[in-house]
């Protein structure tokens, strides 16, 4: 399945990427992992109540939100609350689902050029399975302008893809042994080319991007996720990288 959205170098691929997004948004959740309904140990919720961040009413940012799925099972927490995705109808569906929420705005936005207007605004700012393009450089700007919005001091969740768990589901399928990897590797999931990480590699994005208090977690996601119907004996579940971290 796919694991979450990518933002383009270029306009020509710009507007290729967001029509993929917006034929994609009618079945995107029967179609990509969804980390905040999958997450099946509820790492994300233990997490968010250990911070302190439930309480309080504050400041949320979703960056690349998708269809609304954090604001939707956690806005009822937070105070104000922003979503921005770079696919217009992404942002009409995540409105529509949300619409019972109070304080909600939807914002259409390039997440490696984001509008000023969000910098230093979020108590909270989470961005799921954005980060992963196929350039490094990109990836690099990317965090940094996530890292932007978030107040001084403000905590920031990421979603990341894992390597170490994207490999052994190859293996399990195809039975080769798992390849020596280093920090992040590009791989081809489904019809895309996306980059996923290490633990390692995961910690080192945060770092490099000069985020504080860096912690990195698994959040494990059924077999169903990865087309595997029979979970496999003496395995634990394939899992994405939760990444917390402060400005």
């Amino acid at each position: 399945m796919p694991r979450g959205t990518t933002s383009p170098a270029s306009n020509q691929t710009l507007h290729m990427k967001v029509h993929h997004w917006d034929r994609l948004a009618p079945i995107y959740e029967a179609e990509v992992c969804d980390i905040f309904v999958r997450d099946r140990r509820r790492v994300i919720a233990g997490w968010l109540r250990q911070a302190g961040l439930l309480r309080g009413r504050k400041t949320l940012l979703d960056i690349g939100c998708g269809i609304g799925s954090f604001i939707k099972k956690y806005g009822r927490r937070f105070g104000a609350k922003t979503g921005t995705d770079h696919s217009r109808q992404m942002l009409q569906i995540a409105a529509r689902r949300c619409r019972a929420l109070p304080d909600c705005a939807w914002l259409r936005a390039d997440v490696q050029a984001l509008p000023a207007a969000l910098h230093d605004r979020g108590d909270l700012v989470v961005c799921s399975n954005v980060v992963t393009f196929v350039s490094a450089a990109a990836c690099h700007r990317t965090m940094q302008e996530v890292a932007r919005c978030a107040k001084p001091g403000g905590s920031l969740m990421f979603i990341l893809p894992s390597l170490e768990s994207h490999d052994m589901v190859v293996a399990l399928e195809s039975g080769h042994t798992r390849p020596e990897r280093g920090a992040t590797a590009v791989v081809r999931r489904d019809d895309r080319m996306q980059r996923f990480y290490t633990a390692a590699g995961a910690r080192q994005l945060a770092v490099r991007a000069s985020l504080r208090d860096v912690r990195v977690r698994k959040v494990w996601y059924p077999w169903i996720d990865e087309g595997i119907t029979n979970a496999p004996r003496g395995r634990g579940l394939p899992w994405d990288w939760l990444v917390t971290a402060r400005r």
